[in-house]
């Protein structure tokens, strides 16, 4: 086993802020990594923003056509040498000490290593801390938010590594696949490590068209684990109902806000949207 911690960067058209979040990896004061960044079809300057970086030995940069981020990062793997990864969006910046805390608590005795994000959505700041997830995922405490995460290479491979159909969603489609995996060794890091930031309104990967295609293949693909988690199954069919609200399709949307109502009766959220649709429809006929 090495000692390299394989840090995989999948960008597109991200010229005005991929340099921050590999600037973010040469600034750790551990020095035991690999930067490997994959650019999925750019059309912008992307290259030419980090041409600096790519003069160290420990830069690797490859170009492929655009493929979608699940498959952006699963070359980054093929690519990488190290035997364990972290996948860092090139929007998103780590904070200093990382690497250096993985070495302190010798990180290769673990499958999966957590940590603490910072978060700022729509310009409100927060402090996101793993948690315990629901049934779905085994009842374990983790997070799957890129950049928040260490996988042991060997696990990730075990688990099939990301799904190429997913578009939104997908870090967590690769933890319920993980999390059902036997007596995993986790370890969570009590500090804040990574800087993540969106405009909800600028999001590409969170358009309607993505969440519902995403959801919709998520269901399907995992639908008796979902049978038997009905808390989440009954979440997952109400975001479906809402985006298909989003898009227009209230009829569709009514059904499937019943469906979330009848999985699990005290579910507020979806007996009210079941209400409220239902009595705007009746006004309509």
């Amino acid at each position: 086993m090495n000692n390299i911690i394989s840090i995989i960067i999948p960008t597109y058209n991200r010229e005005q802020r991929i340099s921050k979040a590999v600037q973010s990896v040469f600034d750790q004061s551990a020095a035991n990594w690999e930067l490997i960044i994959v650019d999925d079809g750019s059309t912008d300057k992307t290259k030419k923003a980090i041409e600096k970086y790519l003069l160290d030995e420990r830069v690797q940069y490859f170009f492929q056509e655009n493929s979608g981020v699940s498959a952006a990062r699963n070359r980054g793997v093929e690519l990488s040498k190290g035997d364990y990864l972290i996948f860092l969006d090139s929007d998103d910046y780590f904070l200093p000490g990382l690497i250096a805390r993985l070495n302190e608590i010798k990180y290769n005795r673990y499958d999966l290593i957590c940590w603490e994000v910072l978060k700022k959505i729509d310009g409100e700041p927060s402090i996101w801390k793993p948690h315990k997830l629901e049934k779905i995922y085994n009842n374990i405490t983790a997070t799957f938010l890129a950049g928040s995460i260490c996988y042991k290479k060997e696990v990730f491979l075990h688990a099939g590594g990301f799904d190429r159909e997913m578009f939104f969603g997908e870090n967590y489609e690769l933890g319920i696949r993980i999390g059902n995996l036997k007596e995993l060794k986790i370890k969570i890091l009590k500090k804040s490590f990574l800087f993540y930031e969106i405009q909800s309104k600028h999001r590409t990967s969170g358009t309607i068209s993505n969440k519902l295609k995403s959801n919709n293949y998520l269901l399907s693909k995992h639908k008796e684990k979902y049978k038997q988690d009905l808390h989440s199954y009954s979440r997952l069919k109400y975001q479906i109902a809402y985006l298909k609200e989003k898009s227009g399709d209230r009829g569709q949307a009514l059904k499937l806000y019943r469906e979330a109502w009848s999985i699990k009766p005290f579910y507020l959220k979806a007996f009210l949207k079941t209400l409220w649709l239902g009595l705007k429809f009746k006004k309509l006929k």
